[in-house]
């Protein structure tokens, strides 16, 4: 056999796994910081940097908006976000828009109505483990989002 025709075939099976394999999107980090996972934590800095690689920056205000085109996340896109690090507890909130809060709570099982959230329609909530509690809001038209992702990390 000749030389290009093994090194084509050698190639071949290599091509074919680096296409098969799935693209690591802007929005990884977030997304696997946000699912509030048992045992999990972070860091303000590792937030912030999620933030920078999904395209959020920080505004004046201490918020992180998206910047120049819109952020998609979880079927809707990013209307702000932040990040509050603290002795007490660790939180990172996602402020969602065109995003149905309870299709979205529905999908990772969280069933459980949050009777403190002041909300008009149901919001929901669950307990991870002993330190993690995910929350998934409702809409709030005065502050303009339709839904709400919240991981909270007690020490």
């Amino acid at each position: 056999m000749n030389k290009p025709l093994i090194a084509l075939m050698l190639g071949l099976p290599l091509t074919t796994a680096a296409v098969a394999a799935p693209p690591a999107t802007s929005t990884t980090a977030l997304e696997a910081l946000l699912a509030c996972k048992a045992g999990s934590d972070f860091t303000e800095a590792q937030v912030e940097q999620a933030f920078h690689a999904a395209g959020l920056s920080r505004d004046p205000g201490s918020v992180f908006e998206p910047k120049g085109k819109p952020v998609a996340l979880f079927g809707g896109t990013v209307a702000s976000a932040d990040v509050s690090v603290s002795n007490v507890h660790k939180s990172l909130h996602v402020y969602l828009n065109n995003v149905d809060h309870t299709r979205l709570a529905h999908a990772w099982s969280v069933t459980t109505v949050d009777d403190a959230a002041q909300t008009e329609e149901p919001s929901y909530i669950k307990q991870t483990d002993a330190r993690h509690t995910l929350h998934v809001g409702a809409a709030d038209d005065y502050e303009g989002y339709s839904a709400s992702v919240t991981c909270q990390i007690h020490p």
